[in-house]
């Protein structure tokens, strides 16, 4: 696929930038919303996965538990290696959907891809 390389830089780059934003220190929070850190959890691994899956089709599995362990991974080092942020459970449970949905939308998106370009 000639779009493999292609997805493959834009799977680094936002692999990359996630881990930048992951280990950053951040200001504490005071608008009490719980969810909208879980949202953004859930879009930003879902964003990541979605183009690891398309980089690397032929290994989705790997790909879905390599970016599972990463983000469990984040969580600890959050936990060590900033003074703003703390690790939470809640917030790789929220990776893992951001996961799942990306499998979802991938599996889609690259059904319709090949009945577009005429490979049922």
């Amino acid at each position: 696929m000639r779009y493999n390389a292609i997805f493959k830089l834009i799977f680094i780059l936002c692999f990359t930038l996630l881990t930048y934003l992951l280990l950053m220190e951040m200001a504490p929070t005071t608008d009490g919303s719980l969810y909208k850190d879980k949202i953004q959890h859930v879009i930003a691994f879902g964003g990541v996965a979605f183009w690891g899956l398309l980089a690397f089709p032929q290994s989705p599995k790997t790909t879905l538990i390599g970016l599972t362990i990463f983000g469990a991974l984040m969580e600890v080092l959050q936990g060590i290696l900033t003074t703003t942020r703390q690790p939470s459970v809640y917030d790789w449970l929220a990776d893992v959907v951001g996961l799942l949905l990306a499998w979802v939308v991938a599996v889609l998106w690259q059904r319709w891809w090949s009945t577009r370009r005429g490979r049922v």
